[in-house]
């Protein structure tokens, strides 16, 4: 028996709510700063009603999907985060492999790290195969801008997310704030950044940072100052080509530099 006319809307209606959520959710996701996004500016970014956009939003709060936001917004929530946990859909072992072929191609040491608590905390490290090789130490956490790994992953916060992050990190005055502006601009720009002797003397760093669907991660080749004067076009050639096919593995647009 053939499905009644009424069946077949309930049907297309379901799947259109579906799309709509779908739509709803990525718009958050591109715009995850931390006092979320209002209905009206939801409703702008999908093209929607705001009183439809009100109802699904209602639906996904429900389910922990979405969360309130400060006084008037929203933002993910931890429910899609802690399925895709129970999944085990964590994006280090995906990039894990990358790590070690390109340790192996520039025969030096490379680390993926991200910011966590507003902290850089290192997720995984490859050392390289060389006599003088660099170790790095699991557990520190120095300051987000005297490392390119820092400045990469601050260059690809949103503005209210790195606003936020300036008021609670730095004791800054207007000229330092300036300063730090001009200095994330020059990394988005160029889409890559390097430190030279600034953690560890004689030790520079370059790095990039990553979009994917937990997040920017920060890829770094560590290598003793000498070797990264002398190597320094190939490491970072070597690094933005690894970040474009990385960015469309997973799922995640290479952002404009």
């Amino acid at each position: 028996m053939s499905d009644s006319p009424d069946t077949d809307d309930r049907h297309h209606g379901g799947i259109q709510v579906i799309a709509r959520a779908g739509r709803i959710m990525r718009a958050l996701s591109a715009h995850s700063h931390l006092s979320g996004m209002s209905l009206a500016a939801i409703a702008t970014e999908v093209d929607l009603p705001r009183s439809t956009v009100q109802r699904i939003i209602n639906a996904l709060v429900a389910e922990n999907i979405v969360e309130p936001a400060g006084p008037t917004g929203f933002r993910m929530g931890p429910a899609l985060g802690q399925m895709l946990y129970t999944t085990q859909s964590d994006v280090v072992p995906v990039l894990k492999p990358h790590v070690q072929q390109l340790s192996m191609k520039l025969q030096e040491t490379v680390c993926l790290a991200r910011l966590q608590m507003q902290k850089l905390h290192v997720v995984d490290a490859v050392i390289g195969e060389q006599v003088l090789r660099v170790v790095p130490q699991l557990g520190i956490t120095p300051p987000l801008l005297i490392t390119a790994a820092g400045k990469v992953l601050l260059a690809r916060l949103d503005e209210a997310s790195l606003q936020a992050w300036a008021l609670q990190e730095l004791q800054e005055s207007p000229q330092q704030a300036a300063d730090l502006w001009r200095s994330l601009d020059v990394v988005r720009k160029k889409g890559y950044a390097m430190e030279k002797d600034q953690v560890i003397p004689g030790i520079s760093e370059l790095s990039i940072a990553i979009n994917t669907y937990r997040g920017a991660y920060a890829m770094i080749v560590l290598a003793p100052t000498v070797r990264m004067q002398a190597q320094r076009e190939t490491f970072k050639q070597e690094l933005l080509s690894l970040r474009a096919s990385l960015e469309k593995l997973l799922n995640s647009p290479t952002a404009e530099h």
